[in-house]
Parts: C-alpha cells; structure tokens; sequence
C-alpha cells in the first residue's frame, strides 16, 4: 500500500515534532514545513505525483501566514482539490476554504479521525520477524 502525503505546516518545532512523529508512527509520510512560504515553495514547484494527499496547517505562522497559504492553494488548479485540515488557537471556526477545523490545544483522537476521513488510514506498520 502507497503510503498517504501529508504536509504538515506548524512553526512551533515542538508541536511539529509531535505531531509528525505521531503521524508517521500511523503510517503517513509526513513532509514537515515551519512556515508558510516553505509550504507554497513545496506545494508549487512539487511534480504531481510528490504532492500531498491532505495538508495540515496552522493559521499563525511566519512569512505567508496559514489564511494566505490557503487562499492561494485554492485558487491553483492542480492544488485545490487538496483537502486542508486548519489547526488554529486563535479562530473559533473553520476558515472559507479549510475542509476541517480544529482548535489548538489540538484533539489528537479528532485530529486523527479527521485525516483518516479524507486520505483514509496509513498503511500497517510492517511487523518485525522475531
């Protein structure tokens, strides 16, 4: 099974380690970006098959912030059709555009559902011979 891209936007290192860790331990392969500008170069210049599958990002981040990472990523053709889950401490409710809307501090049970809803789940984890 191919494993599912995701491109997780956080510029708090710790919060990103986390969670890319976390992600990747479910079986996603995470591309990590700290900021909104490394998250549009990624998008932009990505042939077609390194794109990711769903995109996770927070609002409050450097350079280009979340709002305009998402504004562009849905006014580009071959980007839009990707699903966007917005993590923000700061918007109570989801922004035009976003598929999903969490709060911060981040629900990892909904944050989980909420990628398996639109990418389904990774692949299992291979098992060790013992």
């Amino acid at each position: 099974m191919v494993q599912k891209k995701v491109l997780l936007v956080e510029d708090d290192l710790e919060i990103r380690d986390v969670l890319q860790d976390l992600l990747e331990a479910e079986g996603y392969d995470v591309i990590p970006a700290s900021h909104g500008r490394q998250a549009l170069d990624y998008l932009i210049g990505a042939p077609a098959d390194a794109l990711p599958d769903l995109v996770v990002l927070d609002l409050l981040i450097p350079l280009v912030d979340g709002a305009e990472v998402l504004a562009t990523m849905k006014r580009t053709p071959n980007l839009a059709p990707i699903p966007v889950v917005v993590l923000s401490a700061v918007a109570r409710e989801r922004p035009i555009g976003a598929d999903a809307f969490l709060p911060k501090p981040i629900p990892l049970q909904a944050l989980f559902d909420t990628i398996r809803s639109f990418v389904g789940a990774g692949p299992a984890p291979e098992l060790a011979s013992v």
